[in-house]
């Protein structure tokens, strides 16, 4: 069997898990299915097939294999009720592949703590860490292959949860024209944790394990502009399987570009738009993401960098 083959075969097994555990109760460890990035923010998600570089330690580690140099890359979020998040990836071109390490964390401001009456005994804060390290390389014509290992811990008050996981990544590239990619990951595989509260050890808190697919097509329209397109399905444990749909349209001369996102059949938001700069070896991005049910809007920024 060729080796895309077997890398497809043995991601399309985990998703087949995942599908069947779907229906099992709601997993922990939310900010872990926050978009990763300004840009794959406005593209409504739909990134796995388009990451390379450092930000692909987030999506598909298949996409560090495009690792050139040393690449940075950076965000910061602004959620509803004094919510941050906050990214950070360096890669560098190593081992015939690309290495990576990111941290990823979100945090709250002091919320006020309340007795069983009400009355304010003080404040007390909240936060979620994800380190991790990836690596990724092509390892056939048009096939690259991925994976990282992540330590995962959350924080409410004094109480604290922590586990490791893993995340595995394929992409290919069959050589036809026009840029079309395709790609299929697999993410936060791993046990799940527990909160250990006055002594006691808690329920257990499962990882939002994940499986992303789908794949994404460039083109040009005429000698100034060019359309990048992405369609993928994404299924996680104990929430509803989801379809992402995202559009760049992009000035290589300027270095301008606008996108579009549309998340379907996701109850937290549906679209997304956001625009972008690259200059030389830099990037910056921007996405607004409207949310539903009167959870506010949120701006998004990015940065990433090559040396």
């Amino acid at each position: 069997m060729p080796p895309h083959y077997r890398a497809t075969a043995v991601l399309a097994v985990l998703g087949l898990a995942l599908a069947a555990r779907a229906s099992a109760d709601p997993a922990g460890f939310a900010f872990l299915e926050v978009p990763a990035g300004a840009r794959a923010s406005a593209l409504g998600g739909a990134y796995a097939s388009l990451a390379q570089g450092a930000e692909a330690v987030y999506w598909n580690p298949a996409g560090l294999s495009g690792t050139r140099g040393v690449e940075l890359a950076a965000s910061h979020y602004e959620f509803f009720q004094s919510l941050r998040h906050d990214q950070f990836a360096i890669a560098t071109h190593r081992l015939g592949g690309g290495l990576a390490a990111s941290i990823r964390a979100q945090y709250s401001e002091p919320i006020t703590a309340r007795d069983e009456i009400g009355n304010e005994i003080g404040s007390f804060g909240s936060h979620d860490l994800d380190f991790a390290l990836g690596y990724g390389a092509v390892v056939a014509p048009g096939l690259s292959l991925g994976g990282a290992t992540k330590y995962v811990r959350e924080r409410i008050a004094d109480d604290a949860a922590g586990t490791w996981a893993f995340d595995l990544g394929a992409g290919w590239d069959p050589g036809s024209p026009g840029g079309l990619q395709l790609a299929l990951a697999a993410q936060n595989l791993g046990p799940a944790a527990h909160f250990t509260i006055d002594g006691a050890q808690g329920e257990p808190v499962p990882l939002p394990a994940a499986v992303q697919g789908g794949c994404s097509y460039a083109r040009g329209l005429g000698p100034t502009l060019g359309l990048r397109a992405a369609l993928e399905a994404r299924l996680t444990r104990g929430r509803n399987g989801i379809g992402l749909l995202g559009a760049e349209l992009e000035s290589p001369g300027t270095g301008a570009a606008l996108r579009l996102g549309w998340r379907l059949n996701d109850s937290a938001s549906t679209l997304s738009v956001g625009a972008g700069y690259a200059l030389h070896a830099l990037r910056f991005d921007y996405a607004f993401v409207p949310y539903r049910l009167d959870l506010g809007d949120t701006h998004r920024l990015s940065m990433a960098a090559r040396f």
